[in-house]
C-alpha cells in the first residue's frame, strides 16, 4: 500500500470517527440486559491463542516489537501455532453444547499509523469474518482487547492519560464497526492489567478503573446500538478478590446494560498443573490423596459474595476465564482425570446457579503438565482431546440460576456478648467462650458472630480456637471450610458496613467445643454482637449487610432495593410504597 492511499485510509478513519459520535441511540435488537446476557449463557468457550498471538516479541522497555519472525501481521492469528479459525470448527464448538464465545484480540500489533492508531482493515475484517460466523451459529460473542502489554502492564498515574487516550481511539473503530451488530455481542474493555501479578495499590485501582470508564464512554460515542450495547469490564488483574475492594463501577449513559468480568484459576497450585501441583481438589476426593485448598465451600462463597456484590446490584457478571491444565501421574490417572471434570462441572453449576456466564479456557494445547487448557484439537478436526475437561462443563451447564435469599438467617438464642469493641489481638477484645455455653448444641445451632469492618485498618481478620490451643481450628464460616482464620476484607471487600456470620459444627467439633471451649481474637474488626443459638435459624431472612446509611431500603426476603417494591423495609419500618 502506498503512503498515499495509507494517509487517505487514516483521514477516512478519523472522519468516520466524527460522524459516530452523531448517530441516533438505537434499541431495537438491543433490548436484552447484563443479566438475561450473562444468567442465560449456559456453556461459553475461548478462541485462545489465536487472535492474541503474535510473531514477535514485545520490548516493554522500547515500547516496539523485535524478533519478529512473522513479517505479515495479518497472518498472526497462526504465531503461536493454532491453525485459521474456520467456521466448521465454530459448528463443532456449537455442536458440543456451547452456546457463547469469547474472542480474545490484539489490536494495537494491527495498526497502520502509531501516530492515528488507524488499525489496518484487513485485520478487522478477518476479526470480523469470525464474529459473523459465531452469529450464523446463535452463538453469543465477548470481543475484547487482549494482550495489549503497552496497556496492561502499566496501572500507573505516568502513563495514565496516554493509555486512555489509545484506549479511546481503539475502542471507538472498533464499536464503529460492530455498531449494527445485535445484543448477542458484548464488548469487554481490556483483560488482565496487572504489575508482576501483586496485590494492587490504590494507584493501580484508581488508573484500572479510569480504563474502564474510558472504554465505556469511547463505545456509547459512536451511538446507534453501541448506546444500549451490554459492556463488560474488568476487576484489577481480573481477580475477584481485588474487585470486591477495589473495582468501581463507571457511570454509564443508560441502566442495567454493565457486567464485571474475573477469571478464576483456583486454586492455582492445582489449576496451573505446574510442578509441586496438587492432582486432587475437592473434598469428595480428599480420600484419593492430599487436596489443594480452597475447596467446594471456597469456590460457592466466593461465587455467592460476587453474586452479593455485582448481580444483585443490577450488573451481569463473566467468568471469562477458568480451567485446570491437564496434569497427572500414571499411578493415579484414571481417578485424576475424573477428578479435573469434577472441577469443571462445580464451576460452571455455580457460576449457572449465580447467574455468571462462564467461558473456559481453551488454548488448544495438551499433553501432561502446565498450560495444557486444551478441549478441541484445532490441527485434527476438531478431536475432543479432553473429554473430561468437556463432560465437566456439559454436566455444570445443567444447573440451573437459584433465587436464594440475599443474607443470613435470624437467630433466636442466647446473646453471650453485645457491644463495640475493637479486636486488635493482644491489644483488642480477645473472648472466650466456656465449654459448658455449647452444652446444648447439635450440628444444627449456630455461633452467630457480627462486626463492623474497620476500612481505616491496614488488613483485618477473625480468628478462632478451641481452648487456648490455636492448632485447633475445624470450623465452618458462612458455609466455608475454615481453618481458624476468616479474612471478611477478602470475601467482602472494604466498606465500613457491618456483617453477620453463622459457624457450624459438626459433630467430632462439638465433642471437643464441649470440652476446651472456644477463643475468638481478631484485627481490624469492631465486634458487636456474639450469639449462641443451640437450635439454628428461625426462618426470617435479614441481610448479610446491614448498611450503617439510614437510606438503605430491603425488600421482605432481605435484598437491598431502590424502594420500588410496594412493601419494603427502611430503618427497621414496614413501609406501604404508595407510587
Amino acid at each position: 500500500m502506498t503512503i498515499r492511499k495509507k494517509l487517505l485510509l487514516a483521514a477516512l478513519t478519523l472522519v468516520s470517527m466524527v460522524r459516530a459520535q452523531d448517530v441516533t441511540p438505537e434499541l431495537s435488537g438491543m433490548e436484552t440486559d447484563a443479566q438475561t446476557w450473562t444468567s442465560s449463557v449456559r456453556m461459553g468457550w475461548n478462541l485462545g491463542n489465536s487472535f492474541e498471538s503474535a510473531g514477535g516479541e514485545w520490548d516493554d522497555n522500547s515500547g516496539t516489537w523485535e524478533n519478529i519472525w512473522m513479517a505479515n501481521r495479518n497472518e498472526w492469528e497462526t504465531a503461536w501455532g493454532n491453525p485459521k479459525t474456520t467456521k466448521a470448527m465454530l459448528q463443532a464448538v456449537k455442536d458440543a453444547g456451547f452456546d457463547a464465545v469469547r474472542v480474545p484480540v490484539r489490536w494495537r500489533a494491527h495498526v497502520l499509523n502509531e501516530q492515528t492508531l488507524q488499525i489496518d482493515p484487513t485485520w478487522l475484517n478477518r476479526v470480523q469474518q469470525v464474529v459473523d460466523w459465531c452469529l450464523e451459529l446463535d452463538m453469543k460473542v465477548v470481543l475484547n482487547t487482549h494482550h495489549e502489554l503497552w496497556l496492561e502492564y502499566h496501572p500507573v498515574f505516568s502513563r495514565q492519560t496516554d493509555i486512555n487516550n489509545a484506549l479511546t481511539t481503539l475502542w471507538k473503530q472498533i464499536a464503529t464497526r460492530f455498531r449494527d451488530y445485535d445484543s448477542r455481542l458484548a464488548f469487554a474493555g481490556v483483560n488482565e492489567v496487572q504489575i508482576n501479578w501483586k496485590q494492587p495499590t490504590a494507584e493501580n485501582n484508581s488508573v484500572m478503573n479510569s480504563y474502564n470508564q474510558t472504554f465505556v464512554d469511547a463505545v456509547r460515542s459512536t451511538g446507534g446500538r453501541n448506546y444500549y450495547r451490554n459492556l463488560i469490564v474488568q476487576t484489577y488483574s481480573c481477580n475477584a478478590y481485588y474487585g470486591l475492594s477495589g473495582l468501581e463501577l463507571p457511570t454509564d449513559v443508560v441502566e442495567g446494560r454493565i457486567s464485571v468480568e474475573f477469571h478464576y484459576y483456583n486454586p492455582y497450585n492445582y489449576c496451573s498443573g505446574q510442578a509441586g501441583s496438587y492432582y486432587y481438589w475437592g473434598n469428595a476426593f480428599k480420600d484419593k490423596g492430599q487436596i489443594a485448598p480452597d475447596t467446594e465451600a471456597a469456590l460457592q462463597s466466593l461465587f455467592r459474595q460476587i453474586r452479593r456484590t455485582w448481580y444483585e446490584k443490577g450488573y451481569g457478571v463473566v467468568l471469562g476465564e477458568f480451567g485446570v491444565s491437564c496434569h497427572y501421574t500414571e499411578s493415579d490417572k484414571a481417578t485424576q482425570l475424573e477428578n479435573m471434570q469434577y472441577y469443571m462441572k462445580c464451576v460452571v453449576s455455580e457460576a449457572r446457579k449465580n447467574g455468571i456466564a462462564a467461558f473456559a479456557w481453551d488454548n488448544n494445547s495438551f499433553g501432561n503438565g502446565s498450560e495444557k487448557y486444551g478441549i478441541f484439537d484445532r490441527n485434527n478436526n476438531m478431536l475432543v482431546r479432553t473429554p473430561f475437561l468437556l463432560n465437566g462443563i456439559k454436566e455444570g451447564s445443567l444447573a440451573e440460576f437459584e433465587e436464594i435469599e440475599s443474607g443470613n438467617e435470624e437467630y433466636e438464642g442466647t446473646v453471650f456478648w453485645e457491644g463495640e469493641s475493637e479486636l486488635s489481638w493482644g491489644d483488642g477484645l480477645q473472648l472466650h467462650i466456656p465449654a459448658s455455653s455449647f452444652a446444648d448444641f447439635t450440628t444444627n445451632g449456630k455461633l452467630v458472630i457480627s462486626f463492623t469492618q474497620m476500612a481505616s485498618a491496614s488488613y483485618d481478620d477473625l480468628q478462632f480456637c478451641m481452648g487456648n490451643d490455636w492448632s485447633k481450628c475445624p470450623f465452618s464460616v458462612d458455609g466455608t471450610d475454615f481453618n481458624g482464620d476468616f479474612v471478611p476484607r477478602s470475601v467482602y471487600g472494604t466498606n465500613n458496613e457491618s456483617y453477620t456470620i453463622a459457624c457450624s459444627f459438626d459433630e467430632s467439633t462439638l465433642s471437643k467445643l464441649r470440652t476446651y471451649g472456644l477463643y475468638l481474637q481478631g484485627y481490624g474488626l469492631k465486634l458487636t454482637k456474639v450469639l449462641l443459638s443451640p437450635s439454628g435459624a428461625t426462618g426470617v431472612q435479614l441481610p448479610i449487610a446491614h448498611s450503617t446509611s439510614s437510606s438503605a431500603i430491603y425488600d421482605l426476603s432481605g435484598r437491598r432495593t431502590n424502594g420500588n417494591a410496594r412493601i419494603y423495609i427502611k430503618n427497621g419500618r414496614k413501609i406501604l410504597n404508595n407510587k
